[in-house]
């Protein structure tokens, strides 16, 4: 008899190794279509993009893009959709391939030869120029055009940006199909000159893949009952003073960002601050779906506003 206990106690064993072996190589299985995990904008253009794909294939970077007005659905301030760009014909920005670990980059994309603005100009509130919608298009291929996955990007419902008191801006909206997404309010990079200066960015993310979720379940931020999750909010400020400038953005900015393999969106709207600054910036910001792929440098941040990244 105890040589049989000690026979099913190794099973036992040899089974737990088994299962903890599996779970090591499937925690970060990579799909048949590309996932984006990391994205960069600098001066408010799309410079970086890193995900995964299956090791050795090509991998193309595609874009698509169109206008919207920021609202909610059902209320007086409805969202609306406005026109695509290029007749909402995708363009190509990039090819590369995925490394032997599936991890696959495209960089400088600024300098690419065709620029992509991820951010509003300005404050445009009911206007279609205050709302900027993209989406990112990886797909992976045998070579260039060859046997190429399909797109398949989450589904933006609306996205909302609005002042609950003339110091205190919130962003709400609504996501479905995305296995990661995220929402945030800024009104300026968080590096102002103290450290006991108010916070410029707010954000909030939700892993559809962990339990109590469905994968890819619809999701919504709102700031009253019901939802998914609170609205992000912050307190919109200027602590420049005479001898100290605070960097501010010129307008409130809300964002949401989702992920799928096959395609991601980034949604980004901008309304008035309401009151005078002492000195502006242009946005920079990386842009996280995960923190558990190669988070290097970067701070375990969905939105990491701040001054030009270098990558």
């Amino acid at each position: 008899m105890k040589q049989r206990s000690i026979v099913v106690s190794s099973l036992a064993v040899a089974g737990v190794l088994a299962a903890l072996l599996a779970r090591a190589t499937t925690l970060h299985s990579v799909n048949e279509r590309p996932l984006i995990y990391r994205t960069v904008a600098n001066v408010n253009d799309l410079d970086h993009v890193e995900g995964l794909a299956p090791p050795g294939r090509t991998v193309e970077l595609w874009v698509r893009q169109r206008n919207f007005k920021e609202g909610r659905d059902g209320t007086g301030d409805p969202f609306r959709w406005c026109g695509w760009k290029n007749g909402g014909e995708p363009v190509r920005l990039g090819v590369t391939k995925a490394n032997a670990k599936g991890v696959w980059r495209l960089t400088n994309l600024r300098s690419a030869g065709n620029t992509v603005m991820l951010f509003p100009p300005g404050p445009a509130e009911d206007l279609c120029l205050g709302g900027v919608y993209t989406e990112l298009l990886p797909r992976a291929c045998d070579a260039p055009g060859v046997n190429c996955t399909a797109w398949e990007t989450p589904t933006l419902h609306w996205l909302n940006v609005r002042k609950l008191t003339p110091i205190t801006a919130v962003v709400g909206g609504s996501v479905s199909d995305a296995e990661q997404t995220a929402a945030a309010v800024a009104d300026g990079p968080n590096d102002g000159p103290n450290a006991s200066d108010l916070v410029d960015v707010d954000h909030n993310g939700i892993d559809t893949t962990v339990p109590g979720f469905v994968v890819g379940q619809r999701v919504t931020w709102l700031c009253g009952p019901g939802g998914t999750a609170g609205c992000p909010s912050v307190t919109v400020h200027d602590a420049t003073t005479a001898i100290e400038a605070d960097p501010e953005f010129p307008f409130v900015l809300g964002t949401i960002q989702a992920h799928r393999a096959g395609g991601s969106f980034v949604a980004a709207a901008a309304i008035a601050r309401g009151q005078p600054i002492g000195f502006s910036v242009n946005v920079n910001v990386r842009l996280r779906g995960r923190f558990d792929i190669n988070l290097g440098c970067d701070q375990a941040s969905f939105f990491d506003f701040s001054v030009p990244f270098q990558l």
